[in-house]
């Protein structure tokens, strides 16, 4: 079974706004927190074997692969290169849709796997806007993909479910998903037919990036939509401040850093580090970003996946996770601990480079009469080679549904929590 089972991306609150949507409430437009004056570059953090955080050394991205901003993205770039996290030389890959307060939504990527999605213009009624959160989970009990799509439908949201086969073979194959009436701990209130079709599009066949094709309503009016899912490893980069406040809390986290760099194995170091992403083709996209440490504890967070057009600078609060995202709801995997997440008041989103770069500032919690120290943690995705999808536009878009097909809810529907 694929390494995905592990994984899953996790969705974000439903008030993200584009143009013609709600106001986005969780986005600001203003300066990002000052930067920690005096800090303590953690860089260069070892391999954590099989754990996937702390790795520098990263596939370089095909050459001659050029952005939606004309901008090369060649060999010279580095997934694990945190300062790229400021730079604007590479451009950013974006979905095509932008927010009530102007910035981008995009990928974190630097395939251009988006491009070629809008370029064959599914969004037919473009109604991609409408989606306002998306999440991919592979059940490895029940050995199906199970994919929910959060929907604004005439105003009011709506929640529809999709399980399709998860025994994927290494070739990228097309897969139908048909309509469940739960999934994902979300039961589906939606009534329109729905259908659709899920795709691995990872170059060796597996899952870590995966294109979701879903249709919602009835032949001839259906609005189709396109989402790219990215569930991946992450490297991670640290910044912490040089002085030390007395805070017992603040110095758990500074150790974590410390002993995650000389990867001395504690009980307080980083053994695992996520980043998932939903981007949906002409619309919204979101993140997760979670820690989980030796001793399980939990430190995970979701946001917009937004970023200016000129610049990398963001000021957006974060929502923290009570679970991990990435755990088994079958209980196979614990969710955590979450005593380092409490341990936090505030985390920020302050950059975004658009390929897979984030940096976030944690900011203690109030406590007694210590500082609320900050410190930062740039989030570095791992890119995999993806397929080149203009190969696959002869096969059939809707995955061998005719027209008449209607999924809407029934008593035979499956149910997957």
């Amino acid at each position: 079974m694929l390494q995905k089972h592990s994984l899953i991306t996790a969705a974000l609150v439903a008030t993200l706004g584009l143009a013609a949507c709600s106001k986005d409430k969780n986005v600001g437009v203003g300066a990002p927190p000052p930067e920690t004056q005096s800090t303590l570059d953690e860089s260069d953090l070892p391999v954590l074997e099989g754990a996937g955080t702390n790795v520098n050394p990263t596939a370089p991205v095909a050459e001659g692969v050029m952005n939606s901003d004309g901008v090369i993205v060649g060999p010279n770039y580095e997934a694990a290169q945190p300062t790229n996290i400021d730079s604007n030389k590479y451009g950013k890959r974006v979905t095509g849709a932008v927010s009530n307060e102007g910035l981008l939504y995009t990928s974190s990527s630097t395939d251009d796997t988006l491009d070629v999605i809008r370029g064959l213009k599914r969004d037919y009624v473009g109604n991609a806007s409408s989606i306002t959160e998306a999440k991919l989970k592979f059940d490895s009990v029940s050995d199906q993909s199970v994919v929910t799509l959060k929907v604004q439908e005439n105003g009011f949201p709506k929640v529809y479910n999709f399980v399709g086969n998860s025994s994927l073979e290494e070739n990228n194959d097309i897969i139908k998903l048909q309509s469940a009436r739960a999934g994902n701990g979300t039961k589906t209130t939606g009534s329109l037919p729905s259908h659709g079709t899920l795709q691995c599009l990872d170059l060796d066949g597996k899952c870590e990036t995966t294109l979701v094709k879903a249709e919602l309503g009835y032949a001839g009016s259906a609005s189709k939509f396109d989402i790219v899912f990215r569930q991946s490893i992450a490297d991670l980069h640290f910044k912490m401040p040089l002085s030390k406040n007395g805070n017992p809390e603040y110095d758990v986290m500074r150790d974590l850093a410390k002993n995650s760099k000389e990867y001395n194995q504690s009980s307080n170091s980083v053994k695992t580090a996520f980043m998932n992403t939903w981007e949906v083709v002409n619309g919204r996209s979101g993140f997760t970003v979670t820690i989980t440490t030796r001793s399980n504890q939990l430190l995970a967070f979701a946001g917009p996946l937004v970023a200016p057009q000129s610049g990398n600078a963001t000021n957006i609060v974060l929502k923290p996770l009570k679970t991990d995202p990435n755990a088994d709801e079958d209980g196979l995997t614990s969710s955590g601990k979450l005593s380092y997440q409490n341990m936090i008041g505030e985390a920020r989103l302050t950059a975004n480079n658009g390929l897979g770069q984030l940096r976030i500032v944690f900011k203690m919690r109030k406590l007694a009469t210590f500082k609320q120290d900050a410190f930062a943690i740039t989030f570095m995705r791992r890119i995999k080679p993806v397929i080149d999808l203009n190969d696959y536009q002869g096969q059939n878009d809707d995955g061998g549904f005719d027209g008449g097909y209607d999924g809407g809810i029934g008593e035979d529907l499956p149910s997957v929590e």
